[in-house]
């Protein structure tokens, strides 16, 4: 009764499906049949060729490291390698709006300071520049937690033209 019934529903809903398995209920098996593969013609290959196109804004350069070092050099490191007492006063522009020093260190390099540069090793700040000298105030701290401040001072040479 089942079974007729089946084919009767699916004969009038126009389904193209199948019963397979005589007499046991349980072993009754509903399959569609498979529908025919469309050929794909030229023209569609061509189209899906044309269709997908890469662009590379915005995604990562694949031949950079995954890694980036910034890495900035500036003249503050580089007056930074002595201590004060080992760079040489050479001359100072005064005079101006902001006047400025050339400090000459023990490999013969000069380098032009201003007020607010670092100068020496333990971060020295240049405070003041005068027509003779070359203030640099040096701030650390004690084991006990005191502040102290330290003002070194480097003066042009004299010479006996200068007298």
């Amino acid at each position: 009764m089942r079974r007729g019934w089946l084919w009767l529903t699916l004969a009038l809903g126009g389904c193209d499906f199948f019963i397979s398995g005589e007499g046991d209920p349980a072993a009754t098996t509903v399959a569609a049949p498979i529908a025919p593969k469309k050929q794909a013609s030229p023209e569609d290959e061509e189209e899906k060729v044309v269709a997908y196109s890469y662009s590379p804004l915005g995604k990562r350069d694949p031949f950079r490291s995954f890694i980036e070092l910034k890495v900035e050099t500036t003249e503050v490191c580089c007056t930074q390698k002595f201590e004060i007492d080992q760079y040489h006063l050479v001359g100072i522009v005064w005079g101006v709006d902001r006047p400025r020093a050339l400090v000459e260190d023990p490999e013969r390099v000069g380098w032009v300071i201003e007020i607010g540069s670092y100068l020496g090793k333990n971060w020295g700040k240049v405070t003041g520049i005068t027509s003779s000298e070359v203030i640099v105030t040096e701030e650390y701290q004690t084991i006990d937690g005191e502040l102290v401040v330290n003002n070194i001072s480097i003066k042009l040479p004299v010479t006996e033209e200068g007298r």
